[in-house]
């Protein structure tokens, strides 16, 4: 009986520290004015502090059921300025930010919202992981700033309704597949001001982490010293351009600097046409992508230096290919000569 007793204590401590290991978004710091708690995030569960598991896991998107756009108030941000979001523990803003061995990275994303109040495709604002120099992680440095976190806001999107999702993971179990913790909230945004140039790479939530990405499946205990922050780039205002299709470098060669194209004399210039000068093709130019390199361009040392000069292959391997013979711009300057000599009669 005592037994038992004893295991319900030990049961009921670690839950309590459990408890207390767990994060929310409590609160936004918006123009230097700290809002209320809750103000602008989307609803809390009633289990508010509490991890979601798994990557496919739908509540990794807002960590809410409730993804309606008409049950949060709204916030104005300029485009270009800093924010605050605040984590914390429990509902008192006085508490840590999360227990100090939770170590893990801190990720924002933004995504435009639709009408009826969904994601429509985020892209990555704000990273923050391991530091190897310092051996700090970011919730060492968010525990150290009374759970304050500071997100830029891109000056160069579009205005409109934006989510923003912040994001802590945990990885004090991630040594096993699915053992990492994600701690999110999204907070509605309407932001102005910007140039709306920009149209970032979307990715989606679920669907940008797999449990064995490196940033995911990550041992704490095996004497780490390096850390990569799972997801794409972070964009930074004034990275990436409005998409052009027809672009050259996005599946299209642009015609106006196409090989082999004519002029308005069918492809001949002032002296007849072409050039003497044939073009010239490297033997790495010739060979497709992949292709191993000559074995004359790294030879093998070998003990008898004899070989090098009496094997056959040596001896008689032409260096280069030869040219054919240039007769064409003879024939043409033959020709522009005898139109000359017309003209003098």
């Amino acid at each position: 009986m005592a037994g038992f007793h004893i295991k319900q204590i030990v049961l009921l401590l670690l839950l309590v520290c459990c408890a207390h290991a767990h994060t929310h978004i409590r609160n936004l710091i918006i123009d230097g004015k700290t809002l209320e708690r809750g103000k602008c995030i989307r609803p809390y569960e009633s289990n508010f502090n509490f991890p979601v598991k798994g990557v496919d896991n739908e509540q990794i998107v807002c960590r809410t059921t409730s993804m309606s756009a008409s049950s949060t108030d709204m916030c104005d941000v300029k485009a270009g300025s800093t924010m605050t979001i605040e984590f914390h523990e429990e509902e008192d803003s006085g508490s840590r930010a999360i227990e100090g061995k939770h170590y893990g990275p801190c990720i924002a994303y933004l995504s435009k919202m639709t009408s009826d109040g969904q994601p429509s495709g985020w892209f990555k604002i704000f990273e923050q992981g391991y530091d190897s120099s310092s051996k700090k992680w970011c919730i060492d440095t968010l525990n150290a700033n009374d759970g304050k976190l500071d997100i830029e806001i891109p000056g160069d999107i579009e205005d409109g309704d934006y989510l923003l999702r912040g994001e802590i993971i945990a990885l004090h179990l991630a040594e096993k597949k699915g053992g990492a913790e994600f701690y999110n909230n999204c907070v509605q945004l309407t932001i102005s001001g910007g140039s709306g140039t920009a149209t970032p790479e979307l990715v989606q939530i679920p669907g940008v982490y797999a449990e064995d990405d490196p940033g995911i499946y990550f041992n704490l205990y095996d004497g780490y010293k390096s850390y990569s922050i799972p997801g794409p780039k972070v964009y930074k205002a004034g990275s990436v351009a409005a998409v052009n299709p027809k672009a050259p470098g996005n599946g299209e060669t642009d015609s106006s600097s196409s090989a082999g194209g004519e002029d308005d004399n069918g492809g001949e210039d002032d002296n007849g046409g072409e050039d003497d000068k044939e073009p010239t093709t490297s033997s790495s130019s010739r060979k497709g992508n992949g292709s191993p390199p000559d074995d004359d361009a790294n030879p093998s040392p070998t003990d008898d230096d004899d070989s090098k000069s009496s094997s056959p292959a040596a001896s008689t391997k032409p260096t280069s290919s030869p040219k054919p013979p240039c007769t064409r711009p003879r024939r043409r300057r033959r020709n522009v000569d005898a139109r000359r000599r017309i003209a003098e009669l």
